[in-house]
């Protein structure tokens, strides 16, 4: 058995591997891959039996802020094993691999989304995320332009992308997007109901989303500083949601977004979430703290204190 990083001309393989072991489309992992301009094949641990992928682990490359700083993280996904290697340590391999790896790039922390047992024995830790759920209207009033986001316009991806900057940053755990393709490939592709709000011509506000039978799920949620210096950005929160109830024909519907955001600890009902786990990787490259990794997580200096239960926030968009 050979453990070492994807060659290449191999990615095509790679594809075939994890497609198989998911059973999922091999357009979401060619996504992931293709969009991903920070994508580095180094990263892409495989274990090779005769020529063939058997395990696989990968490591995203990204930025994440972190008590309104910007932290080097790696992500942890694709973790996937073919039935007939499973119960072998193979994944387990891998990832002491892929923590090798962080720890060669100096990578901060490191992140992932997942239950396994393997993982906390390996020392990924959870950190609960908080999210918030009420019945809201289609009647509120306000006075933006609603609107769906003009992925042509290079100035308005430009205008979100700085949306996101100021905004996201008030927040651990949320990822930096600081490169044009990320927003005109990853984003796009992962988040395309999304909507603007505006008024004179300046954005006020930014929401992604999905729905179900049961309710409208928030994937992500930006306000300008104005609004967010008004009332955290309820308002223009509130204004979003009522527009695309009325979009869905609906008077009022159940809405669950993240705690931290939009004066979420006051909703109607709040609920824990699991996930994602973090390992520190290289503590000398993460802010000073004296706590666990959730305290790390929840908590924010006072320069970025905004009085909340948890600072937490991943925006699912962002997922891998």
């Amino acid at each position: 058995m050979e453990f070492r990083a994807l060659q290449p001309g191999e990615i095509e393989a790679w594809y075939d591997h994890v497609t198989s072991v998911f059973h999922g489309s091999r357009r979401y992992f060619m996504n992931h891959w293709e969009n991903d301009p920070w994508k580095d094949s180094e990263g892409i641990r495989v274990a090779v039996e005769d020529g063939r992928i058997v395990s696989t682990v990968r490591v995203f490359i990204r930025q994440m802020y972190l008590h309104g700083e910007q932290v080097s993280a790696g992500g942890i996904g694709e973790v996937s094993t073919h039935p007939e290697y499973r119960r072998r340590g193979l994944a387990t391999r891998l990832l002491q691999d892929a923590i090798r790896f962080m720890e060669e790039r100096e990578i901060a922390i490191s992140s992932l989304h997942g239950g396994r047992s393997i993982y906390e024995a390996l020392g990924w830790e959870n950190v609960t995320r908080y999210y918030a759920s009420s019945r809201k209207s289609a009647t509120y009033e306000h006075t933006f332009q609603i609107r769906p986001v003009n992925n042509a316009s290079e100035i308005e991806i430009e205008q979100i992308a700085t949306l996101y900057g100021d905004y996201s940053r008030r927040f651990n755990g949320t990822f930096v997007r600081d490169h044009p393709k990320y927003w005109s490939g990853w984003v796009r592709t992962e988040s395309p109901q999304a909507w603007v709000a505006e008024q004179a011509g300046s954005l006020y506000g930014y929401i992604s989303v999905r729905r179900n039978d049961e309710n409208l799920y928030v994937k992500e949620f930006l306000a300008s500083e104005e609004m967010f210096a008004q009332d955290g950005g309820k308002h223009v929160f509130d204004a979003l949601i009522s527009h695309l109830l009325t979009a869905m024909g609906k008077d009022t519907f159940d809405v669950v977004w993240p705690a931290p955001v939009a004066d979420g600890f006051h909703a109607d009902k709040i609920h824990e979430h699991g996930g994602p786990k973090y390992r520190v990787i290289c503590a000398s490259r993460l802010p000073e703290n004296d706590g666990s990794i959730s305290e790390l997580l929840h908590c924010q200096p006072e320069a970025w204190n905004q009085g909340l239960q948890s600072h937490h926030v991943f925006w699912n968009t962002d997922g891998f």
